[in-house]
């Protein structure tokens, strides 16, 4: 049974990897053998110990590694996300430096590039044209049927209905990487972008008219459509701002509009020249018809007129007392002051001359009624006695009965010189009073229309002629 047992043993143990053969069979080999076996032994040992502490030193090293690759460094242009199984963790966004995570597949980094980045609608809204050509000479060719055609030829339409071409390029970048990594995949962050920024053309184009947006500096324009659309990336949260749009080059027409675009150009330069030499002209002669403040004073000119023409009287004398203030007042300077300096100076001269007699008369009107002959008398006597009291007055002395004869009298020289200066003096008073009262803007009684406030005015020959009916 011993025997049996030896042998299933024997069966169990592997093949041999060395064979050692002695081939003295003394006794005092026997000890020599046994040293053997135990060297052998202890080398094996060795050895395996040996290569477990190495397979150790592996996996140490394997393990390190593993964890160390949780680490990731972001730089000063780039931003992201760490996760965990896929989950965005933090609530900010990595900040440039070292970061810190678990390693894969239990976390993992999203890293983007957050600055200076490009989108280029290029020639979407332009049209297809012959690169062999030149600008001016595809103007030049330009014919009025030539047309665009569409998914081929792009162009924007205008408030007007006319057609433009812009090119329009920007720049983006991340502000809030957490929403960026929620609402875009960072493979499709430019077609966003670049889609916004065409809708954002094509309504800013279309709230100008042709001539507006060919006149609108190239600082304003690119304004308008950053802001249109960054209101656009807002609206989809996506953590992306527009840092800057640029326009290469200057909106244009069509080019058969641009063919004739330069004698429009001129035309328009002309008429917008003689509108500001118009409008100078105008305000020149209100300043010097009115002075400084003729714009409140063609205010209540307006408020009268559009008072009358409704109809309401209330209004009309509310205005007029504005007027009336105004002409009063120290405000008023110009042709108007001076006409109104004038006319007061005439109305203290009849109330002067004309008024004086006119007291003069209520006051004999009384005694003329109950004595008449006495009154004429005594005012012929006083007539009578004032042409003899002046100096230039000369009396002369005719005989009786000798009014059938004419006589050649000469007067004394003395008194001829009297008569001729004040002769002089009378007409020079008349003159300075007609200088002043030939008021060429005042209409005269049948230049006045009696219907209502008209502007229809005319000046010929520097007279205003009133509406005639």
């Amino acid at each position: 049974m011993i025997d049996n047992e030896h042998n299933s043993e024997q069966e169990k143990r592997r093949d041999a990897s060395a064979k050692f053969v002695v081939q003295n069979t003394d006794a005092n080999t026997s000890l020599d053998l046994k040293d053997a076996m135990e060297t052998a032994h202890r080398s094996l040992a060795d050895s395996l110990q040996l290569s477990f502490r190495a397979l150790q030193g592996v996996m140490f090293i394997l393990v390190v590694l593993y964890l160390v690759s949780g680490f990731r460094t972001v730089e000063d242009s780039q931003t992201g996300v760490s996760t965990f199984f896929g989950a965005i963790v933090d609530d900010e966004g990595l900040s440039p430096g070292l970061q810190m995570n678990w390693p894969p597949p239990i976390g993992g980094f999203e890293i983007y590039r957050a600055q200076n980045r490009e989108a280029d609608i290029g020639s979407v809204f332009k049209p297809r044209i012959d690169a062999r050509l030149s600008q001016e000479q595809r103007i030049s060719k330009a014919s009025s049927s030539d047309g665009l055609i569409p998914g081929r030829d792009g162009s924007l339409l205008t408030s007007d209905g006319d057609l433009a071409h812009v090119e329009v390029e920007a720049e983006w970048e991340i502000i809030d990487p957490i929403q960026y990594a929620t609402a875009v995949p960072d493979s499709f962050g430019n077609n966003i972008v670049e889609i916004l920024l065409e809708q954002a053309l094509v309504h800013t184009v279309a709230q100008l008219t042709l001539e507006e947006l060919l006149d609108k500096p190239l600082e304003e324009l690119r304004s308008l459509v950053r802001i249109e659309t960054q209101r656009l990336l807002h609206q989809l949260n996506c953590g992306i701002r527009i840092s800057d749009v640029s326009i290469p080059s200057e909106p244009e027409p069509p080019l058969y509009i641009q063919k004739s675009y330069a004698a429009f150009d001129s035309a328009r330069i002309e008429a917008e020249t003689r509108v500001e030499r118009a409008t100078a002209e105008a305000r020149e002669r209100l300043i010097g018809a009115a002075g400084g403040n003729y714009n409140e004073l063609l205010t209540f000119i307006t408020q009268y007129e559009k008072a009358a023409e409704a109809s309401d009287v209330h209004s009309m004398q509310n205005a007029l007392a504005e007027i009336n203030n105004m002409l009063q007042s120290n405000e008023i300077s110009g042709k108007v002051a001076n006409r109104i300096v004038a006319a007061q100076g005439y109305r203290a001269q009849i109330e002067t001359t004309l008024g004086q007699d006119y007291k003069r008369f209520q006051s004999l009107l009384p005694t003329y009624r109950d004595h008449p002959e006495l009154v004429i008398r005594s005012r012929w006597l006083d007539m009578y006695a004032a042409v003899l009291g002046n100096a230039d007055a000369e009396s002369i002395f005719v005989p009786k009965n000798i009014h059938s004869i004419r006589l050649g009298i000469s007067g004394s020289d003395a008194i001829a010189q009297l008569r001729h200066r004040n002769d002089l003096r009378i007409r020079e008073a008349a003159s300075m009073v007609d200088g002043a009262m030939m008021n060429p803007w005042i209409l005269r009684a049948r230049e006045i229309d009696m219907e209502g406030p008209s502007r229809e005015l005319s000046i010929t020959g520097g007279v205003v002629q009133g509406r005639q009916e």
